[in-house]
């Protein structure tokens, strides 16, 4: 389907980057706050939504557990990184595997029409059904596809107004980091491999025509972002014999566990190398060539509101789309503005509580100095404060050294459907991350993994809705907790590391998707920000052109973890007792929802937003 695939294809570059929290640079050494509320007790039963393998399931039931299927299947499918991702054993869901595509799937206008017509099927199937005879369950899968496939009709056809080559987290960069986290442990999967790494030309090819399209339709990337992009291209082609993706083949090729004989390694290494320095490393030259010679057609450095009706509909419809917050543009700026306020003057009522203990401890390292130590007291931490999850199992996977310098401290690689026990953390040992501690909250507990895994238990849980999940959503729970379980920390000044996730927050996340909103609406200009910043006591030039630039080449780059951020806190804030110890019953119930779109959730709480 239209909507469905469009948005499963933005997260899927950020697959195996769970949790890749943005980190834009604090223009500020000043700490900021903590927790509202401290620490719980006991632990409560499990969610208190009815599943829908009950004993006797209803037709509709049963109608609509097919099309979940069905859809599940198309979806996953659809590309071979997703499929490697998320199936491990493809007949546990019905899946023939010469039905899946082992590339990285269609890039086309024709293919984008015929999504739309699988939207209309889709949406009559799913008004076919008696909805008051679905489980709870059911109900909250069927309003939430049904969302987003209403909100992907009001949207109409966007399909030029999309931006594959973003200058941060582009489909040229991300594809051959990708690669490298594909996990290959016998010869089947390194066949599959290679049969992706062989499309990868093709693709950059699909994009190639696609941006020549984007140009001759005036909606072509601005100077700024292009000269990013170009510069990523021709460092590959420049680094010849050193791209690390050969590196990475030949040390994927060593591992002894997919017992090849020095013959077929040789055999293997050659073909890769071959591809790798005369097919994709001449493609990405080629799509260099191509955009420079559409530079004329560059777009002016301007918000979309400068651009056009159609250009400000599709922001303002994005929106939506890229938090799991359907709500009027207006609306969400006026609550943004009043949460940034909020977490703002939280921050510093906590800093001048205690002013000299937390400024004492404010460059203090948060963290044991590797990732199992982290990972081991945030799992022991939440036993009292969220809902009781089985013990975990954990794989900690160094990041190769070719993409060391590309990649985020540490990364949750998100678990298979159906092997859900199997969690991957890569930790990457070369960067500098003095609060890894947290970085390891946003990807593993109370984070990404910890929701992840509390979701795959939940019987009953349509499998779309955990596909599908708004990242909005994911990333709003994410920063969240990392936020919430700083108050915690027993080890560390709990004030103190709330004051710096409030401050990362802020000036990382939230000040700058206010900017994006009123650059792209509003028409402010880079001076405008810069008065904005003032309020908040930033004057560096370089933070204001950086967000100025962000909002421009890439104006929904926040959305999804400030906005969900924001609606995720004010469910918190409104729905959860004042009595610290009935805590858990609320996260219990919030989980137990499982994904979904905030207007569903704010209906559930009976929160006005």
């Amino acid at each position: 389907m239209k909507r469905i695939i469009s948005v499963i294809l933005a997260v899927l570059l950020l697959i195996p980057l769970a949790a890749c929290k943005k980190n834009v640079e604090s223009p500020t050494e000043q700490p900021t706050a903590d927790p509202t509320v401290q620490p719980t007790a006991e632990i409560t039963e499990q969610p208190t939504v009815e599943p829908t393998d009950a004993p006797d399931l209803s037709e509709a039931d049963i109608a609509f557990n097919e099309i979940d299927l069905e859809l599940f299947i198309s979806v996953v499918t659809s590309d071979g990184m997703t499929y490697h991702q998320f199936v491990k054993d493809p007949a546990s869901f019905g899946i023939d595997e010469a039905d899946v595509e082992r590339g990285w799937g269609e890039l086309s206008y024709e293919n984008y029409l015929e999504g739309a017509q699988e939207d209309a099927e889709l949406k009559a199937r799913l008004l076919a059904l008696d909805y008051d005879s679905l489980s709870d369950y059911n109900k909250l899968a069927y309003d939430n596809l049904m969302m987003l496939i209403e909100a992907g009709e009001a949207e109409g056809d966007t399909y030029y107004y999309s931006e594959p080559l973003k200058p941060l987290n582009g489909e040229h960069s991300m594809m051959p980091l990708m690669l490298t986290l594909y996990e290959i442990s016998d010869r089947s999967d390194l066949d599959n491999f290679i049969l992706l790494l062989e499309d990868s030309a093709n693709y950059l090819m699909k994009i190639e025509q696609f941006e020549r399209e984007k140009a001759d339709k005036g909606l072509f990337m601005t100077e700024n972002a292009l000269d990013q992009v170009l510069k990523t291209c021709r460092d590959y082609v420049n680094a010849g014999e050193d791209f690390y993706l050969i590196e990475f083949c030949n040390e994927v090729l060593e591992d002894d566990a997919l017992g090849l004989t020095d013959a077929e390694k040789q055999e293997y290494g050659n073909r890769c190398r071959s591809f790798i320095i005369d097919t994709l490393l001449p493609e990405y030259g080629h799509l260099a060539d191509t955009l420079e010679s559409l530079r004329d057609q560059c777009n002016e450095m301007v918000g979309v509101c400068e651009k056009g009706d159609a250009a400000i509909k599709w922001f303002s419809d994005s929106i939506g789309s890229q938090s799991g917050c359907y709500y009027s543009p207006d609306v969400i700026m006026q609550h943004l503005e009043q949460f940034i306020t909020e977490k703002y003057d939280l921050m510093y009522s906590i800093l001048y509580s205690d002013f000299n203990g937390i400024y004492s401890d404010y460059f203090n390292d948060v963290t044991s100095g590797s990732a199992e130590g982290d990972v081991a007291y945030l799992e022991s931490l939440i036993v009292s404060l969220y809902p009781e999850l089985p013990k975990q199992q954990i794989e900690y996977v160094t990041v190769p050294d070719a993409v060391s310098d590309d990649f985020s401290p540490a990364a949750y690689l998100i678990s298979a459907f159906d092997d859900p026990t199997r969690n991957v953390v890569m930790f990457n040992p070369s960067s500098d991350d003095s609060t890894l501690l947290f970085t390891l909250a946003h990807e593993c507990f109370p984070g990404h993994l910890y929701q992840t895994q509390y979701f795959r238990q939940l019987d009953g849980l349509s499998l779309t809705q955990q596909l599908i999940a708004p990242s909005g959503y994911t990333e709003g729970w994410a920063v969240f907790t990392e936020t919430h379980i700083a108050g915690y920390c027993d080890r560390y000044n709990a004030d103190c590391c709330t004051v710096r996730q409030l401050e990362s927050s802020l000036f990382n996340i939230l000040i700058p998707a206010y900017v994006s909103l009123n650059v792209n609406l509003n028409g402010w200009t880079e001076d405008e920000v810069g008065e904005y910043l003032e309020e908040f006591g930033v004057n560096q030039s370089g933070y204001r052109s950086i967000l100025y630039e962000y909002s421009v080449d890439m104006p929904l780059y926040f959305f999804d973890y400030a906005l969900g951020y924001m609606c995720t806190d004010m469910i918190y804030s409104q729905a959860a007792p004042s009595n610290n110890d009935e805590n858990l019953a609320f996260f219990t119930e919030y989980l137990g929802y499982g994904p979904c779109v905030f207007n569903i959730l704010f209906e559930k709480f009976n929160i006005d937003f």
